[in-house]
């Protein structure tokens, strides 16, 4: 077999800072993300923290440090093309190697001020999202980290995280601290409770629909009729009627919602505005704790409207069915609790009603902690205190998965994401169960470490 010619695109061809620029790594139109994933690896050792496991850069690399700050895709329009000519390519290539030192410092910025995070305990928003921008100014501004790099890092944390309290959390509390906010978003709340009410849609055949959605397609056909099948579902009223039963004192419900851990009470009552709530589950929470966990997860909050719109917009969805006002998100959660139902991780002899949830039944099966918990428990075995909460949810599994699956759905409502594609559903339906077994790993992880240190 004859020796594979070079290939032109491997960063090999590009050395050193000198040559970045000006070696053609093909003849014709490339595409933008491969010239710069090109033009990053030539930079060398000293951006690890900026690139992922392959080599390349991250993707927030990309959106938040490349295009705005170094190849300034606002003053040089030609490279945001999604594929650039050969001379665009040599230049967007030389400007990345120009800065390679600053990057290199920038880098080093970043492993301070994750270090900074870690010691000061800080928690809220990403941290690339946050501190990369900042990070490359300091690179800029300063060069790389002198003696007092820990203390200017801690500094630029400060900073970053004050600004933020004081554009989002610090304007909720002082919102909810005049006494007449409070008085009118309570109004508002007992009013729009007032006025959701089941009809007299019967539900089976939504039911039924689920089936559909839920299981299993092979061809091009099936899956465009699974699409259909969802498109009607979220028209139907079944979501919002089963929603505004649980506020009935003679509700018929499928199911016990506050076994499946959505709430403490029967029938649901309106949640405070800002007063302490008795459950912190889903549908119990006041308004200012939903709104501040919007607040806290919110990558970009100009995004978002005024605090006070977000609060009566937030009454709103309180008062909605399940706490949800888009109907493609109530009836994803409906969806969800079907799922849930089917889904025991501890109990070997459960069968699913629907495809999906068999698979995801299947995939947490084999983990390794689930099958240890389930040879403890067949045995007899004492489970250690650290690990018995692990097994409460695994005993239970709807509630971690649902009380999960919920807040996902609150976060697209508030964002507007749609909920209409039934793979993309899916998806969130087998994501949020991933999500929960990760969390599980972690803590049994947790408790292996701390024991070995004892």
């Amino acid at each position: 077999m004859p020796a594979a010619l070079p290939n032109p695109t491997l960063p090999g061809l590009y050395p050193d800072r000198v040559n970045a620029g000006t070696v053609h790594a093909a003849v014709g139109p490339q595409p933008r993300r491969a010239v710069i994933d090109r033009a990053w690896r030539s930079i060398g050792p000293g951006v690890e923290v900026l690139s992922s496991e392959d080599g390349g850069p991250l993707r927030r690399t990309v959106k938040r440090i490349l295009d705005p700050l170094v190849l300034r895709l606002r003053a040089n329009t030609a490279y945001s093309a999604p594929f650039v000519s050969v001379d665009v390519a040599d230049q967007m290539a030389a400007v990345i190697a120009d800065h390679a030192e600053t990057l290199r410092d920038s880098a080093a910025w970043f492993a301070l001020m994750k270090a900074q995070r870690r010691r000061l305990r800080v928690t809220t928003g990403n941290a690339q999202d946050l501190y990369f921008p900042v990070c490359f100014e300091l690179a800029v501004t300063k060069g790389a980290p002198a003696k007092d790099g820990a203390e200017v890092a801690a500094a630029a944390l400060r900073a970053v995280h004050d600004d933020r309290d004081r554009t989002a959390v610090e304007v909720l509390n002082h919102h909810l601290a005049d006494p007449l906010v409070i008085a009118r978003l309570s109004r508002q709340l007992h009013s729009s409770w007032a006025d959701v009410h089941p009809d007299a849609t019967i539900s089976g055949p939504f039911f039924a629909g689920l089936t559909t959605v839920l299981g299993d397609t092979a061809t091009h056909r099936e899956h465009v009729a699974r699409q259909r099948v969802w498109t009607a579902l979220v028209a139907d009223a079944t979501p919002y009627n089963l929603g505004a039963q649980g506020r009935l004192v003679d509700a018929r419900l499928p199911w016990s919602i506050v076994a499946l851990g959505l709430t403490a009470h029967v029938p649901l009552r309106p949640p405070p505005v800002a007063a302490e709530a008795d459950s912190d589950r889903p549908l119990d929470r006041p308004v200012a704790d939903r709104v501040r966990a919007t607040l806290r997860r919110a990558l970009d909050r100009d995004e978002l409207p005024d605090v006070p719109l977000l609060c009566a917009e937030e009454v709103d969805r309180c008062c909605a069915p399940w706490g949800l006002l888009g109907e493609d998100k109530q009836a994803t959660l409906v969806a969800g609790i079907e799922v849930s139902g089917d889904l025991a991780p501890l109990d070997e002899r459960a069968r699913a009603r629907y495809e999906l949830a068999a698979t995801i039944q299947a995939r947490l099966r084999k983990e390794a902690y689930v099958l240890h918990a389930r040879r403890a428990l067949a045995a007899g075995e004492p489970i250690h205190p650290r690990q018995r909460h692990v097994v409460d949810d695994l005993a239970a599994f709807a509630r971690p998965y649902l009380s999960r699956l919920w807040a996902r759905l609150h976060g697209r409502d508030v964002w507007q994401e749609s909920c209409a594609d039934v793979e993309d559903v899916r998806a969130l339906l087998e994501g949020v169960a991933r999500s929960v077994s990760l969390d599980h790993r972690q803590r049994i992880k947790a408790m292996l470490e701390v024991l070995v240190t004892q």
